[in-house]
């Protein structure tokens, strides 16, 4: 029979019980759990999350009819997207989600930063930036006429448009207007001069800086590609009534010299490829 240990007289065991709150240390098994540091972990995943769902639609450098993912294909500009977020067609694109901080998960303050009041991490002072997404179109004249293309995809499905397209992360503009012209109308083209830049306000998806290159036809055989279902020549007696972006509009005005602001389009701005 075991004999028991004789403890008269001995101290009385205390118990350790320890305070579970976000910022204590807890001991357990020799182990230490810091439970700020699971924290940080569970809102940078939220973070990450809320952040993927929402560049899923966007994300600068492709076509998609959703939307940009780096990386991606975004559907043809107006353009197209970037970048960001995205929505129907039609209507104010939601503004990204501005709670968390993209880098560590922390919440996001509106600070003043500059001359504005932007979105800044409480934690680690990452600062929120919306930027206008840039993209390409290229006119391409030929015996009087430009190509058009009409858009298979939201936002602006069956409308018309330049041949166009966000810039993917490793190419220049020029390449872009070479690379989204041959995708979306099956012609080879040349970049010839930069016919103007213009702001994009109307696309529900992103804010759009557009440059608009003049391009010379080398070849090619004229055939809708990629998200747009339709591809044409129209001159200016001809073009669709619905075009889909007021960047585009402006620019098919200015170039066949009906520009609402009175501005004309400079004389060799009409150099075309022979025909055949």
């Amino acid at each position: 029979m075991k004999k028991k240990k004789d403890t008269r007289g001995a101290p009385p065991k205390i118990r350790r019980t320890w305070k579970i709150k976000p910022y204590t240390r807890v001991h357990s098994d020799a182990k230490s759990y810091d439970r700020r540091r699971q924290r940080d972990e569970a809102e940078r995943a939220i973070g990450e999350a809320l952040e993927g769902k929402g560049s899923g639609d966007q994300a600068p450098g492709g076509k998609s009819s959703g939307g940009p993912a780096a990386g991606s294909k975004q559907s043809s500009v107006g353009g197209p997207v970037p970048g960001g977020n995205q929505s129907s067609a039609g209507g104010q694109a939601p503004a990204p989600d501005d709670r968390f901080c993209p880098r560590c998960g922390g919440p996001l303050r509106p600070k003043p930063v500059g001359d504005r009041r932007r979105q800044v991490c409480s934690r680690c002072g990452f600062i929120l930036y919306r930027n206008p997404a840039p993209a390409v179109a290229a006119i391409i004249p030929r015996g009087g006429r430009i190509v058009l293309v009409r858009r298979a995809e939201e936002p602006r499905r069956g409308d018309w448009c330049l041949p166009a397209g966000f810039l993917e992360l490793d190419e220049a503009p020029e390449e872009c207007a070479v690379r989204e012209t041959l995708e979306e109308t099956g012609l080879d083209i040349r970049v010839t001069e930069l016919f103007g830049v213009d702001i994009g306000r109307d696309d529900p998806r992103t804010r759009v800086v557009l440059i608009i290159y003049l391009a010379e036809l080398l070849g090619g055989e004229l055939r809708a590609g990629d998200d747009a279902s339709e591809a044409g020549w129209f001159g200016p007696g001809e073009l669709p009534e619905r075009i889909a972006f007021a960047t585009h509009r402006r620019a098919i005005a200015r170039f066949f010299g009906d520009d609402p602001e009175g501005r004309r389009p400079a004389a060799d701005h009409h150099r075309e490829a022979p025909d055949g």
